[in-house]
Formats: C-alpha cells, sequence, structure tokens
C-alpha cells in the first residue's frame, strides 16, 4: 500500500539569541519539544368358513342272550386319534397401493462465514477510571497516571475529567507557552472512580519519550483501558519535561526498568486481584521504546510495542512478541533504527511502517499544532531546528495525526488482546490499512 508521498521541506536555518533571551530559548526549546511530544391404508382380510360337524346314526337294541355268555377277554376299543386342530392361518395383509415416502435427505450443518475484520478505534466496553498514585518516596515527587475499566453503576452520575496539558509544564514557565498549546483534552475518564470488579485485568505500562510526560497520550491510554486493561504511565522524572526544561535530563535505562518494576507493584498494591501484573505488556514512544524492549527481560512482561523508537531486545524475549511501529517520515528517530530492533528479535515479530506518518504523529499534542498552524510563530526563540523537530508529524505533509492515532489505537488494542488477554479473535495484520481512512502502509512485515 506504499505510494509516493511527499515530503517535508527542507528546515530553515536556525536563529539564536544571546544573553538572558538565550537562557529562556533553551527553556522553551525544551518545554515546546515535549508537548509536541507528548455476533397408507390396508383392504379388509376375506372371511374364513368355520368347519361342518359329521351327522351320527341311532344305536340299534342288543338282543336277548338264551344262555349266560362266556366271559370273552376284553379287548380295548381302538381308541381313535384326535384329528389335529388346524394351525391357524395367517392371512397376508395387501401391499399397499400407495407409493412408499422417500427417505428425508439429510440437511448438511453449513459453517458460518468468519466475521469481517474490525478496526479496534472505538471505545470498548467498559466505562474508564483514572487515579493518581506515586512511585517517590513523597507525593508528587514521582507520580503515576493509571487508567482502569471502572464500574459502570458507580460512574453513572459523575463528571469526566478535563486535562490541561499545560499543566505538564514547569509552573514557572506556563506564562511563556502559547495560548493555543494550552487546548484542554476530554479524556472520557472519571477521577478515582471504582474498578470494575468482574474480572482480573492484565496490565500495559506506557512509557513516554526523552522531554515527554507520563499523559502525553491519553487518547491511547483511556482507550486500553476501555477494552480491559489497567493502563499505568509512570513519570521518568530523570528524563522528563521539567528534567529537560531545568537541563538536568539523563538517559538511564537502569531507571527507567526500576520505574516499571515499582509501578508493578504499585499497581498490586492498589488494586489486588484487579490488577493481573502477572500479564504485563509494555508500550514506549521515543527513548520509551527501548524501555519497553528492556523490559522484556522481566518475567512478568510478556510482550512490547517499541513506537518510533530504537533498542535491541534482550535474549530473554525469545518467547516474546513484539510489534514495532514506526513513521515514515520520521526526523527525529530514522526508521532504520526500528528497523534493527524488528531485526534483532529471536520471537514473533511484526513490523508496521505508517505511511506520510512523524514522530509526534501519536501524542495529544500533535492535532493542536496542525490546528493551529505550526508552531512558526516560535521561530525567533527557538530557532527553525527546534520548530521543525517539535512540529515532526504534524504539518499538512504529514498524514492527518487523528489517523494516526485510530491506527496506534487499532494495533494496540488489537497486540496486547492477542498477546496478553489470549484473544483469538483478534490479530495483527496489514489488512487493518483497508480499515481506517486516511492510514496506509509504507512497509508491512511479520515473522512468527
Amino acid at each position: 500500500m506504499a505510494g509516493s508521498y511527499s515530503r517535508k521541506p527542507e528546515s530553515k536555518k536556525a536563529g539564536g539569541l544571546k544573553g538572558p533571551a538565550k537562557k529562556t530559548w533553551i527553556v522553551l526549546v525544551m518545554v515546546l519539544a515535549l508537548v509536541a511530544m507528548g455476533c397408507s391404508s390396508n383392504d379388509d382380510a376375506p372371511l374364513v368358513a368355520a368347519p361342518t360337524a359329521a351327522p351320527t346314526e341311532a344305536p340299534k337294541p342288543a338282543p336277548e342272550p338264551t344262555e349266560a355268555p362266556e366271559p370273552e377277554a376284553t379287548k380295548p376299543e381302538p381308541t381313535e386319534a384326535p384329528e389335529p386342530v388346524p394351525e391357524a392361518t395367517t392371512v397376508p395383509e395387501p401391499e399397499s397401493t400407495e407409493a412408499a415416502e422417500p427417505e428425508p435427505t439429510p440437511v448438511p450443518t453449513l459453517t458460518p462465514p468468519p466475521e469481517p475484520p474490525v478496526a479496534l478505534t472505538e471505545f470498548g466496553q467498559f466505562p474508564v477510571g483514572v487515579m493518581t498514585l506515586e512511585l517517590g518516596e513523597e507525593p508528587g515527587q514521582q507520580p503515576l497516571s493509571v487508567w482502569y475499566p471502572a464500574d459502570a453503576e458507580a460512574v453513572a452520575d459523575m463528571e469526566t475529567e478535563i486535562f490541561d496539558s499545560s499543566e505538564a509544564i514547569p509552573e514557572a514557565f506556563r506564562s511563556l507557552i502559547p495560548d493555543s498549546m494550552k487546548s484542554p483534552i476530554e479524556t472520557n475518564s472519571y477521577r478515582d472512580a471504582p474498578i470494575a470488579d468482574s474480572n482480573t485485568f492484565p496490565v500495559v505500562i506506557y512509557s513516554h519519550g526523552f522531554g515527554g510526560h507520563r499523559d502525553v497520550a491519553i487518547f491511547l491510554t483511556t482507550h486500553l483501558a476501555s477494552h480491559g486493561f489497567v493502563v499505568a504511565s509512570p513519570e521518568h522524572i530523570h528524563r522528563n519535561l521539567t528534567a529537560q526544561t531545568l537541563g538536568t535530563a539523563e538517559s538511564s535505562p537502569e531507571k527507567d526498568q526500576a520505574n516499571v518494576a515499582k509501578t508493578l507493584a504499585s499497581l498490586d498494591a492498589a488494586f489486588g486481584d484487579g490488577a493481573d501484573t502477572a500479564r504485563a505488556g509494555v508500550i514506549g514512544h521515543s527513548a520509551g521504546a527501548r524501555t519497553a524492549l528492556d523490559a522484556l527481560a522481566n518475567e512478568a512482561v510478556l510482550a512490547a510495542i517499541p513506537l518510533a523508537g530504537g533498542g535491541s531486545v534482550p535474549p530473554e524475549a525469545a518467547d516474546k512478541p513484539i510489534l514495532v511501529i514506526v513513521a515514515e517520515l520520521d526526523l527525529t528517530v530514522p526508521t532504520d533504527r526500528s528497523l534493527a530492533s524488528y531485526e534483532s528479535a529471536p520471537g514473533p515479530r511484526t513490523f508496521v511502517n505508517l505511511a506520510q506518518a512523524g514522530h509526534n504523529s501519536f501524542t495529544d499534542s500533535c492535532p493542536v499544532i496542525l490546528a493551529g498552524g505550526g508552531l512558526d510563530m516560535l521561530e525567533p526563540l527557538l530557532g527553525a531546528e527546534q520548530v521543525v523537530r517539535a512540529e515532526d508529524g504534524c504539518t499538512p505533509e504529514n498524514a492527518h495525526p487523528l489517523a494516526m492515532q485510530a491506527a496506534l489505537k487499532h494495533l494496540a488494542t488489537a497486540f496486547f488482546l492477542a498477546s496478553l488477554d489470549g484473544r483469538p479473535d483478534v490479530e495483527v495484520n496489514a489488512e487493518f490499512a483497508d480499515l481506517i481512512d486516511g492510514v496506509d502502509l509504507a512497509d508491512y512485515r511479520e515473522d512468527g
């Protein structure tokens, strides 16, 4: 389904500032870059005549004797054998004149046709609850956002939560963010609602990118929760938006995996049997892609989706499936790096390259940037290079970000339902691109 597509124009030359303005530029670069990444009858028988008895003669009188007769030996009179009684004769019934009815032909059992493929882009059967847990030792130090299947009766009278993306920006810098970047997001989730008690739900962990934040992809986390997953997104405070803004961000795979382990422990403590922390999957965007792949070394993590990022698959993942999703026009992480992740996987693997997508096509902020006409107004402060990076995937030359979000909803939901919930009726295949408007494939591969 790949085709030729127009490519993004070359970047403008970087601009710059001096003195205090340069410090403001550095801060804004970090803030905006992460916000962007953010069913017959018979005849009668003849009568038989009764037998006629033979007539009998009257006996003659015997003469009177003159002498006494000598006694004679008495001879026994012969006994006539009784006439045999004729056996009853069975009269055969006349054959029916009606034709015999033919035996019914058995009706063959018909196999119902397979259900047509369906795009899993709509909310699932569950309403969604949301709560915030803590991973750090102090309140607010390291928050963990959690979305989960909620009790339908409990949320009947509740209002859904609205998320303001500017809340992810350090308070000291919120005034510098354009109003167009502060668009509120309807999350379709209910704050602190009780979890549905109909099941034990598998877990999905979302790992944000470098300079990102835990609430950067609410469109996806709430969607997965509505389909029966407990979804948790930890704040990687060592490489989040705040750390990048302050210049303290660091890449630490060890800290990332510690956050994965702490997230599983926190969910176990908060939900008990409601969350099956022994059936977990991880999806990570950008730098979070490496977190997702490394997490396969954890016994509880059974599947992973590296999204627009790179990394190697650990040997412990020999039988664990991975789904590599990349953006054809990614300016931040070239697709060959993600393809290397696919090629390094020893187990079941799938590679999906979404045509004309960009690095930030899979974040909540991308539709906002597109609708606002881009970030050109910030070029004097950030420079052309940083503006291009922030807009990566969010320009008219790219596939529409809402179509890319729909593709990701389907792919992630189908993959985790199959790999974590054992659903035989769902699978990831190339047909999904024909079911969603605005989605084309630049490449698709699968093995195992």
